[in-house]
């Protein structure tokens, strides 16, 4: 029988898969990010009111939370590779439909998109867990920094590229060309079969078993607070600084800043843990340091906030590694990946990104300013428990080992 190329070079193949996945990694969010700042200009010609507005931006990280344990369950019956390209297809549809279908593109839109890309960041980690199986911190580095990189450059470059081109409806559609590139490169590993039978059989991975499991809740609630800290300054951070003083420009400027230096802390986060001592050691000093620097940006001399906003950075990138990797590295197989990640993330995005909507009841009040930075610290200090204790040793597994033949059933033929 005739081999393939990734059969005949195994080498090439895993190569091929890292830069692949890393590509893959900076769409997870890219078009997400593009879309907040040509907000202004879809008010104007769409007709949104301060509720749509609030709705649209709050609707990504709900149906992230949704689509995660949609995952898990539609591996059951598709492949996980190809269950990964049907997602990043759909989720082109969505980009096309946002761009060029009135108010109901705009909103159905965002909602393929979201299906789409969760479906694919929660499952490919399964797939990472199978072909590196002994490099999953170091891949989760790369997935934590190219999600970084991907969101501030969708931040970034959207309105210039909206003006560019002429409008936001093309502005918004160009971001599907590099996710179209990369679903195009991921054909060809969705019909490879050269490094596992997981590449073409589907798993059993319920997230029911997962809800019993002590160390699955840690590693959840340790990231449903991660993503309602960082959410919570997300959202209105700019918004708090131009009452500080600054210009709208320049206050929009911090958390991209910030943004950007999470690269270089998820990028060599190994390094860190290595040299701080472990994971719980890192966040015990990472958590703590990015609480600090909100306060910083919040109430500290005004022109001090590029060292606040690169010190939330770096403390955010390391702490955000770190809960991928765990994800990952406490589950015993791709199968319990995949539900474990679709538990902690479904969990997260849902319940973290509500915690995080709480700051819309206290922005407005006397003393808002406080009351965020109040309720940031809460949230931080409660992922550093959960954190702490979802790095305790322990593995979690969807599937019971036969007697009678010592294996785990995660897949099905």
């Amino acid at each position: 029988m005739k081999q393939s190329l990734s059969e005949t070079h195994p080498h090439f193949h895993r190569v091929y898969f890292v830069v692949v996945f890393l590509l893959i990694c900076l769409n997870l969010r890219m078009s997400f990010s593009a879309a907040d700042p040509l907000l202004g200009m879809l008010e104007h010609d769409l007709h949104l009111n301060l509720k749509d507005s609030g709705i649209f931006a709050v609707l990504p990280v709900m149906v992230l939370g949704v689509a995660s344990p949609l995952g898990a369950r539609l591996v059951d019956y598709t492949r996980p590779r190809m269950l990964i390209l049907y997602s990043m297809c759909l989720a082109l549809a969505g980009i096309l439909w946002r761009s060029y279908g009135g108010m109901a593109g705009l909103y159905g839109g965002m909602v393929l998109i979201g299906l789409g890309l969760g479906v694919t960041g929660s499952v490919i980690l399964g797939v990472v867990k199978q072909v590196f199986p002994h490099r999953v911190a170091w891949m989760m580095s790369g997935y934590t920094a190219c999600v970084c990189m991907g969101t501030a450059i969708g931040s970034a470059s959207s309105e210039p590229v909206a003006l560019w081109l002429g409008g936001w409806r093309s502005g918004l559609a160009f971001w599907g060309i590099s996710l179209a590139v990369v679903t195009l490169l991921w054909l060809f590993l969705a019909k490879s079969r050269s490094d596992g039978s997981s590449a073409y059989h589907t798993l059993k991975a319920p997230v029911t078993p997962l809800l019993k499991n002590k160390t699955a809740w840690m590693v959840s609630l340790f990231y449903l607070f991660r993503v309602a800290s960082a959410y919570l300054l997300t959202i209105w951070m700019s918004s708090l600084m131009r009452r500080r003083g600054m210009d709208a420009v320049d206050s929009g400027f911090v958390m991209a800043f910030a943004t950007v230096c999470q690269i270089p802390a998820a990028l060599f986060s190994v390094w860190l843990i290595r040299i701080s001592g472990g994971k719980s050691q890192l966040m015990f000093w990472a958590i703590p340091l990015s609480v600090i620097s909100c306060w910083g940006l919040l109430f500290g001399p005004l022109h001090w906030w590029p060292l606040f906003a690169c010190v939330f950075g770096l403390g955010i990138g390391a702490v955000f590694s770190i809960g991928m990797s765990l994800i990952v590295e406490r589950a015993a197989d791709e199968a319990s990946t995949v539900a474990l990640s679709g538990m902690s993330q479904g969990i997260g995005f849902i319940c973290g990104g509500l915690l995080a909507w709480l700051g819309s009841l206290c922005v407005d009040r006397q003393h808002g300013d406080l009351l965020i930075a109040g309720l940031y610290t809460v949230y931080s200090m409660a992922g550093l428990y959960f954190g702490i204790k979802a790095a305790r040793p322990g593995l979690v597994s969807v599937n019971a080992v036969s007697p009678q033949t010592g294996k785990t059933a995660t897949q099905n033929e």
